[in-house]
């Protein structure tokens, strides 16, 4: 598995909006590879809203050609000005390297 996330800042105030567009059916969802992607919100921040797009891949390659694809242009052309309100983003990514799954089914 391949994990990547950009934890993007934006003022206080703003980051439901940001969650908003998120709760969107995405084009990425039909994209080979894909696994899932989840938005977590950074708890403790007081000084702006942190909010971390961690998106899940089969593999690297995977995430590489979506990162190359049109798909990928057109869901971010134009985004990260677009309020104003965005600070900074920062992206990381990850191999997953060692992986255990619950013993007991979560409910």
């Amino acid at each position: 598995m391949y994990i990547v996330t950009n934890t993007i800042r934006v003022k206080t105030g703003f980051g439901d909006e940001l969650i908003a567009r998120f709760k969107e059916t995405k084009a990425i969802q039909e994209f080979e590879g894909f696994v899932r992607l989840e938005l977590w919100r950074t708890e403790g921040v007081t000084e702006f809203e942190e909010l971390k797009v961690c998106t899940t891949w089969d593999k690297k390659e995977s995430f590489e050609a979506w990162f190359k694809s049109e798909s990928f242009k057109k869901a971010h052309s134009g985004k990260k000005g677009k309020s104003g309100n965005v600070i900074g983003s920062d992206i990381h990514k990850y191999e997953v390297v060692v992986e255990h799954a619950a013993a007991v089914p979560v409910e």
